[in-house]
């Protein structure tokens, strides 16, 4: 009797050791019982998953919100660019103002107080000082108008710089909300790890005390058995698993400023539409060409107003272009032209004509080129 007694003795000892053993690398959850370890596992888990669900949700948002900022951006440099482009039309029409202006009063025999002081009749003076009239009017007028066409602009600008603002302020609002949950998710995986941890060795200390009881039990029954007794028990393994060719060329770049792109892109608008990349960049080359050659202007409004060279400058297309400013692929071809692209074919063309004149040449969109 003593003997079963120090046997089972000797089997509490070392089911307690093994209980000791397997707690010392998670003292945090030592007092935790197995059910209470579960609950707590599940409940971090839950946590984890709705962690990585709002993180996942931001993360479209801050997609979105890039794209709503790239639109933006792109807004307000369009915006920048109207701009420019209005005030460059408002200055070539108080230069025409005042050229009308000089003519009327320092015509010489033409002189405004000459043809008033010429008149026939006071019919014919009253019909010429109205005329004169009218055409002070227009000027003033045309000059409000561009005035306010340019507040506009300025309006919708700064409204696209204050949402820009906004964006940006909410972009940076996100990032830290998504630094954040990466941490949380971060730290909550962790004490996932640690919580499944505990809880599998509680689990394997409960099972090692079931088998040593089991095992005790099973001794005591040999002992009290006849010489012909048999052994019986179970066996019970576990089982752990772990889951684991209109080719481009370049050329040195040009130093331009917002006048400078409105201006190009609105004569390339003119020249070669709105909708066909190479078209435009023809267009660009050639005028690109002549600015660098010193047989033309070396500026490029020297090029574009260049006498006798280009028609929208004096047939009024120009104007109207950048009254309500160039469309986006031409500013966009502007630039790249003045960063220094050129479409190779036409690469050393300074030349182009409508391709139904017939001209013999490259042609590229509606224009030939030689």
């Amino acid at each position: 009797m003593n003997g079963k007694r120090k046997a089972l003795i000797r089997t509490i000892t070392a089911f307690a050791c093994a209980i000791a053993v397997c707690f010392t690398a998670v003292p945090t959850y030592a007092e935790d019982t197995v059910e209470s370890l579960e609950q707590k596992k599940n409940g971090l888990q839950d946590k984890l998953d709705a962690l990585n669900n709002e993180l996942g949700s931001l993360s479209s948002q801050i997609t979105a919100l890039a794209a709503k900022m790239e639109e933006t951006d792109a807004a307000v440099k369009k915006a920048e660019l109207d701009l420019a482009a209005a005030r460059l039309n408002e200055e070539m029409q108080y230069d025409s103002m005042k050229k009308r202006i000089k003519y009327m009063y320092e015509g010489g025999n033409n002189s405004l107080l000459h043809v008033l002081l010429s008149s026939e009749s006071m019919g014919d003076f009253l019909n010429k000082v109205e005329f004169v009239q009218n055409v002070t009017e227009y000027d003033r007028n045309m000059l409000v108008e561009l005035q306010q066409i340019q507040e506009e602009i300025g309006e919708k600008e700064a409204r696209l710089k204050s949402e820009q603002a906004a964006l940006k302020k909410m972009q940076s609002q996100m990032e830290e909300r998504q630094g954040a949950l990466n941490a949380a998710i971060a730290s909550t995986s962790g004490e996932l790890q640690a919580s499944a941890e505990a809880l599998s060795a509680a689990k394997a200390a409960q099972e090692a005390a079931k088998k040593a009881l089991e095992e005790q039990k099973k001794k005591e029954q040999q002992e009290n058995a006849d010489n012909t007794g048999g052994d019986s028990g179970d066996k019970k393994d576990e089982d752990s698993g772990s889951s684991p060719d209109n080719s481009q060329t370049t050329s040195t770049p040009v130093a331009a400023d917002s006048s400078d792109i409105a201006l190009l892109a609105a004569i390339l608008q003119c020249e070669a539409g709105t909708s066909n990349y190479d078209a435009l960049l023809a267009v660009a080359t050639v005028i690109m060409n002549r600015v660098a050659s010193g047989r033309y202007p070396n500026t490029l409004r020297g090029v574009i107003y260049q006498k006798g060279q280009f028609s929208p400058t004096w047939n009024g297309s120009l104007n109207r272009v950048l009254k309500r400013g160039p469309a986006s692929l031409c500013y966009q071809v502007a630039q790249d032209a003045l960063g220094g692209a050129r479409l190779s074919s036409v690469s050393g063309c300074y030349q182009f004509r409508a391709s139904w004149t017939g001209h013999s040449g490259i042609v590229v969109g509606g224009n030939v080129f030689f």
